[in-house]
């Protein structure tokens, strides 16, 4: 078996992190690194202390005859929130995602100074694609689109006894 790139180490890890999400809308996971060390992590889900999408449903508004959750924090928005915590600014901190980030977070990743952001898969819609090239032109920043590696992970305390562990998140 080969050695995982960095880049493709990462997105395993934002794969892993979107486990944790409880929005089942999009499961999304968002890694935040600088100088090759993880800064933040998120998963899109509810704020701390409030119910949570698969505990008690979905708060859907319309907006352009499109659905989209309330209820929710964006996996890049909580890895942002996670960041700040400990610095001032992300300048050189590149964004792995799960998935193609909206509109919004990815306009607040560049506004916070993240200039680099790697995907691991693309979101269903084309609009989405033109305005995530038109952001990122703009802010003079890359969005590149790599697989995510299929991955699967061993667990065990001694060799005998090893185990393996799938991650599905089938609706």
């Amino acid at each position: 078996m080969r050695r995982l790139t960095r880049d493709e180490y990462f997105l395993a890890i934002a794969s892993i992190v979107a486990a944790r999400a409880t929005c089942d809308r999009l499961w999304c996971g968002c890694v935040l690194v600088r100088d090759r060390e993880i800064i933040a992590t998120g998963y899109n889900g509810a704020p701390s202390g409030m119910a949570e999408c698969n505990e008690v449903g979905h708060l859907l508004v319309e907006e352009k005859g499109k659905h989209h959750c309330m209820r929710t924090i964006h996996a890049e928005q909580n890895a942002i929130y996670q960041a700040r915590k400990r610095l001032a600014n992300l300048n050189g901190v590149i964004a792995y995602i799960n998935a193609t980030p909206c509109e919004n977070c990815l306009s607040e990743l560049l506004r916070c100074g993240v200039r680099r952001i790697i995907c691991g898969s693309i979101y269903k819609n084309v609009e989405r694609l033109e305005m995530t090239a038109k952001l990122t032109e703009a802010f003079g920043a890359t969005i590149e689109y790599r697989p995510s590696p299929d991955i699967s992970l061993v667990f065990g305390s001694e060799v005998t006894d090893v185990k393996k562990i799938r991650i599905d998140r089938c609706p």
